[in-house]
């Protein structure tokens, strides 16, 4: 899942100040950073999106809540798989309903599903849906829609063929893009307007209210929903708070019961509060670089500013011991051992290999710029790199800040020499990291590709024995970090702030939060 930001360095103060009064105990409100780009399950691609999406959308299930938890039954009840892993039959609840009443079927996640496939939507998380059977046959236009490894059995009972055995199948369908949609608001109001505010229907535990572009989104409970009497929140409510400076003084005033985007600087003073909370994310920080353009279409340069980063000293230095240095893309995970010294401080090398490439001291190299999405945080970064660049190099570049949605459009156009990126895991599985970096994957947006690394990708699903699985998987990770399309710079923690009277939190590293389950309290309750 790509990651707006997560923790960002500012300049303000972490100085006290008197809090208005609590929130109503039926209001839950937090802050996110920008806009969301799109409110469409089956098209967003962001953090922010999906902080949204899992309140209004209900899948056949939810991601634990929290680390190592189960999974969380959602419109299917339970579910069943053959010996050979092909096939799942997954068993919908009978009282599942639509924000407007109608019933959520097997057929909505048959429709659902094939959308994302079809060319009537652009989606980035397309390649999920491939493991169907024949997806990727019809999103090529080479079998019909019938044929694709979806079908409802009944109005209750949803079929599931897979191309090859994916062990974390389940697991996936949590995601956003395989959220059902409302079929017949698509067709009254088409793939776009369907998923305005005012024409919104969800089948999660809370409906579209409200929305103010930069200001606030607000949902109220969908009294439709199967458990709607287990949802302790009449309201919820997302101010749209750029500046994370002001994120905590939103908290301090009174106006928010949860932030998770804190002021590094002010995070050491922070984290001494009986309200603060800190949780390692499955995810990683890193730069892209854009193949395509001269100079970085060679090899030797991308190795030779990756190189030249010393990333203890620029996590220790720049950002206060908050974060842990990357040596790898994919981030420390059980079972899985990533390839060593692949990602490494060496400047005499990295000025060895750009003298090699025909730009010795950085002489001759044309200028480069840096593109980042507007955070503080980024931007420090950003200048820390821009130095270290020019210090070991003698290479100089310009940094380019730009709005959310118009920096995601320049990513997907290419329209960049080096872009900043986080990737947050959307299951427990090394796949999640390697698999978007696939030759014209919609989330590669790099312009690489390589062969090998496509094949070991593709063939690690063939691969029953997880070692050797995990070996292929292994060995694709070496090829792109010899390949250096990616710089990765370190791995996410994430920082909160949930005000004491919030009962049923709790922190996970996937980075998603099920607003249903939680409630509060008289502030001093016990």
């Amino acid at each position: 899942m790509f990651v707006l930001g997560l923790l960002v360095v500012t300049l303000a103060s972490a100085g006290c100040r008197g809090r208005s009064a609590s929130l109503p105990l039926d209001l839950f409100a937090t802050a996110i950073g920008a806009d969301p780009e799109t409110f469409d399950p089956g098209v967003m691609s962001g953090s922010v999106e999906g902080r949204i999406a899992w309140q209004l959308f209900e899948g056949l299930y939810s991601a634990p809540r929290e680390d190592g938890g189960p999974l969380i039954p959602g419109v299917a009840e339970r579910h069943e798989v053959s010996e050979d892993g092909l096939t799942y039959r997954f068993f919908l609840r009978s009282d599942a309903r639509w924000s407007n009443g109608d019933p959520v079927t097997a057929h909505d996640f048959v429709f659902s599903w094939r959308r994302v496939l079809s060319d009537d939507i652009a989606s980035y998380y397309v390649s999920f849906l491939r493991y169907l059977k024949n997806g990727r046959a019809y999103e090529e236009g080479q079998a019909g829609a019938d044929a694709v490894g979806v079908r409802a059995l009944s109005d209750h009972i949803l079929e599931v063929e897979l191309e090859h055995p994916v062990p974390y199948f389940v697991e996936v369908t949590t995601f956003f893009t395989f959220l059902p949609v409302h079929r017949g608001s698509i067709e009254r109001h088409g793939h776009v307007d369907a998923f305005r505010a005012e024409n919104l229907v969800t089948n999660g535990p809370f409906r579209m209210s409200r929305y103010a572009r930069r200001n606030v989104i607000e949902l109220v409970r969908n009294e439709h929903y199967w458990a709607a009497e287990e949802v302790h929140f009449s309201r919820v409510r997302f101010l749209i708070i750029e500046d994370d400076a002001a994120k905590v003084s939103a908290f301090e005033d009174g106006r928010v019961d949860w932030i998770d985007e804190l002021p590094a600087n002010q995070v050491p003073l922070l984290r001494m509060r009986p309200d603060f909370h800190s949780v390692n994310l499955l995810g990683t920080y890193y730069y892209r670089f854009n193949v395509t353009r001269p100079p970085l279409d060679d090899v030797r340069v991308r190795r030779a500013l990756s190189l030249a980063i010393n990333r203890e000293e620029l996590c220790r230095c720049t950002l206060d011991d908050l974060y842990v240095p990357a040596t790898s893309f994919v981030p420390p995970m059980p079972g899985f051992t990533s390839p060593e010294g692949l990602v490494r401080y060496d400047p005499e090398e990295a000025r060895r290999l750009l003298a090699e490439a025909g730009y010795p001291g950085g002489q001759g190299l044309p200028r480069l710029t840096l593109l980042y999405n507007t955070s503080e945080n980024h931007r420090i970064i950003a200048q820390a790199i821009q130095d270290i660049w020019s210090t070991e190099l003698g290479v100089r570049i310009d940094l380019l800040n730009q709005e959310w949605k118009v920096y995601l459009d320049s990513t997907r156009e290419l329209d960049f020499d080096i872009g900043r990126a986080g990737w947050i895991g959307d299951y427990l599985d090394p796949n999640t990291f390697l698999e978007l970096w696939k030759t014209g994957d919609a989330n590669n947006n790099t312009g690489w590709g390589d062969a090998r690394f496509d094949a070991l990708i593709e063939g690690s699903f063939s691969i029953l024995d997880p070692a050797a699985r995990k070996e292929a998987l292994a060995e694709a990770e070496a090829i792109l970090l010899q390949a250096h399309p990616v710089m990765p710079l370190y791995y996410y923690s994430q920082k909160h702030l949930v005000r004491a009277n919030v009962r049923g939190w709790t922190a996970n590293t996937l980075g998603v939060y099920l607003i249903r389950f939680w409630s509060k309290q008289e502030e001093g309750g016990r």
